[in-house]
């Protein structure tokens, strides 16, 4: 469909904007794509907030830069044009509703309201979350409250994980008010509840900033460690916090309005390849069945056995790191516009925050260093961090 060329269309409500320097990005929340515009196509977008038809948009324009509409009008429209093809645009101001997101909250489950012998795992703190788990299976129970041990709490639970038999050696597992999901083993059943209670944590803050990343602390002072599976931001934060930083997280750091780094506590996982590195932090109860086949896939390391945690501390760099094997290590930090393609691709979806969110992203970018560290050797990670630190 090929707009009627007098007619201006609106900037997409999905559409999130952020002055970046002398550009403006915009961000989709919908389809996650980023795009920068510069100083002429930003004052187009700004225009398109409010221009009736094409000819305003080149009018007011032409009154910023002062030039005559008429020898603009044709950089306008090529320049809507190409706005409109990357999805920025749309015509009409009907509002889109977003996809409405699935109930998972349940104030109690049926088996804690009716005080049913049942064995309870515990009452956890997932950032904004209270998250009870209720299991019928005194091995999983046990298994699930000492993994999660870092984050149990006496509040009152305002979601509920529930784990039932649905059949011999089969098991069903359900969020809140969620449909149940089937499970084929113990070990799955315990990793799945882990990997919910992080969920529950990121969508509990709905209006903070979080990034799929390590954090750490010292002198006061945060950094962030953003990074996918394999990249070495676990490892990263335990020898971080074994080495004198303080343990904020290492699975979501969430960043609040004033760019302050929310704790969120739970275990250090890490995987087969980092326990050489750490071998005096092996579990020390994983003897025989399930506690060993845990302990076989990954340890999840109560971040008091390696050093202290931390409180909230303001953000003062951002570091992605990447391990190598053998790798020399390098460090560079990045400009902005590549620092946010960086970072959103570590950013929890923040559709739910929109505007003032994106915008806590792009001053991020534009108010702390952010560097990528590739290594080999961890006691050289460690160094690039503290010289990081100490040239704030």
């Amino acid at each position: 469909m090929r707009y009627a060329p007098t007619v201006a269309p609106r900037p997409h409500r999905r559409v999130v904007e952020s002055p970046l320097g002398r550009d403006l990005a915009l961000f989709h929340l919908d389809t996650r794509r980023l795009h920068v515009l510069n100083g002429s196509a930003a004052a187009i977008w700004r225009q398109l907030h409010e221009a009736g038809t094409v000819g305003d948009v080149a009018v007011g324009l032409g009154d910023e830069f002062d030039v005559s509409p008429m020898e603009i009008r044709s950089d306008v429209e090529r320049a809507i044009e190409q706005m409109r093809a990357d999805g920025l645009l749309q015509m009409d101001d009907r509002p889109v509703a977003s996809p409405a997101a699935p109930t998972r909250r349940a104030t109690a489950s049926s088996a804690v309201s009716a005080g049913v012998d049942v064995p309870v795992a515990g009452s956890f703190a997932a950032l904004d979350a209270r998250v009870a788990v209720v299991c019928p299976d005194a091995e999983m129970s046990a298994a699930i409250a000492t993994v999660l041990a870092p984050l149990q709490c006496d509040d009152q639970p305002d979601v509920v994980i529930t784990v039932s038999m649905a059949e011999p050696d089969m098991w069903e597992l359900s969020v809140g008010d969620s449909p149940p999901l089937t499970l084929g083993s113990r070990l799955s059943v315990v990793l799945r509840v882990l990997g919910e209670v992080n969920n529950l944590a990121v969508e509990s803050s709905p209006t903070d900033l979080v990034f799929h990343a390590g954090a750490v602390a010292l002198d006061g002072r945060g950094v962030l460690l953003p990074g996918g599976s394999n990249h070495g931001k676990s490892t990263l934060t335990t020898a971080l916090v074994a080495d004198g930083f303080s343990y904020l997280t290492d699975e979501a750091a969430a960043v609040t309005a004033d760019l302050m780094i929310r704790p969120f506590a739970k275990s250090i996982a890490l995987d087969p390849g980092s326990f050489p590195l750490f071998a005096e932090l092996a579990p020390t109860d994983s003897g025989a069945g399930l506690a060993r086949a845990i302990a076989c896939r990954e340890w999840h390391i109560d971040p008091a056995r390696v050093g202290t945690v931390a409180g909230p501390v303001p953000v003062a760099a951002v570091v992605c790191p990447q391990w190598r094997a053998g790798a020399t290590t390098r460090v560079g930090e990045v400009d902005v516009v590549e620092a946010l393609h960086l970072l959103l691709g570590d950013a929890f979806d923040f559709a739910a925050g929109g505007q003032p969110v994106f915008e806590r992203l792009v001053e991020v970018v534009s108010s702390v260093p952010v560097l990528r560290v590739t290594y080999g050797e961890t006691a050289d990670a460690i160094d690039a961090v503290r010289s990081v630190l100490a040239s704030r």
